[in-house]
């Protein structure tokens, strides 16, 4: 499969982990717990306060990470009071959070690319996370589908996700 690659290098980082012991789910969407877990774990798991979201319980797998990116301005709540970890994320919100992880890191976020050039979706990207995806496409973590397509409302894969964060690994890290 194309993201077996992908998939094998979250794996072997410890970046993601299987859906069980025997699955990774490759075709599910990523949730909002997910990013933030795996964007903690590829921190080091760093100590972090406690998640302040009622919908997010102190023994939950993902309460540490939760607590951490909102604290480091990676991810915010959908309000003041709730996180919604099981919510999809897509395409452009992986987009914007690895846009604000990679400037919490003070990695270069100047490549920027025009995406009306080659994607026929461009102007389906929103407002806000406009300038995030032109980095993420720019820096070559983003790429479109085989119909040039950006899909950025679309939720994003597991899959998709291992291999982007593959990519952002390789290419900005240290």
């Amino acid at each position: 499969a194309w993201y077996c690659e992908a998939v094998r290098y979250a794996w072997e980082h410890h970046i993601m982990q299987g859906t069980s012991s025997a699955a990774f789910s490759p075709s599910s969407t990523t949730t909002r717990a997910m990013i933030v877990t795996m964007l903690y774990r590829l921190e080091g798991e760093p100590s972090a306060a406690a998640a302040d979201f009622t919908d997010v319980a102190a023994a939950d797998y993902d309460a540490s990470a939760v607590g951490w990116a909102p604290a480091n301005a990676i991810v915010t709540g959908v309000s003041d009071t709730a996180f919604a970890p099981d919510s999809a994320v897509t395409r452009e919100q992986i987009a914007v959070i690895l846009y604000r992880y990679a400037s919490f890191k003070g990695y270069d976020v100047s490549a920027i690319e025009s995406l009306t050039d080659r994607f026929t979706d461009a102007e389906a990207v929103s407002t806000y996370a406009k300038t995030a995806m032109q980095w993420a496409v720019g820096s070559g973590l983003i790429q479109g589908d085989t119909g040039a397509a950006l899909r950025p409302r679309s939720s994003a894969t597991r899959a998709e996700v291992a291999a982007i964060l593959m990519r952002f690994c390789e290419t900005l890290l240290p």
